[in-house]
């Protein structure tokens, strides 16, 4: 997946700790608009396994084990 720069900034500010997507929007530039993209965003990097859903919590989100791979490798922290 090629992640345009408003996916890569979302990327680096998840982490693997349950966060809900106002907490996600709280940690981005005001660009970002409102909480539709966030949200969007993050039905797309469930589609290819890179947040989880809180089985227990609805809505609730955190990076998987690809997640933080991904994460590390577009930010460079290899």
């Amino acid at each position: 997946m090629n992640l345009s720069p408003k996916q890569q900034t979302l990327l680096v500010s998840l982490t693997t700790e349950w966060q809900t997507p106002l907490q996600i929007a709280e940690q981005l530039p005001k660009e970002w608009g409102d909480l539709t993209g966030v949200n969007q965003t993050l039905k797309d990097f469930m589609q290819e396994g890179w947040v989880q859903a809180n089985p227990v919590m609805f809505g609730m989100y955190r990076l998987t084990a690809d997640g933080t791979a991904i994460k590390e490798s577009e930010s460079g922290e290899n």
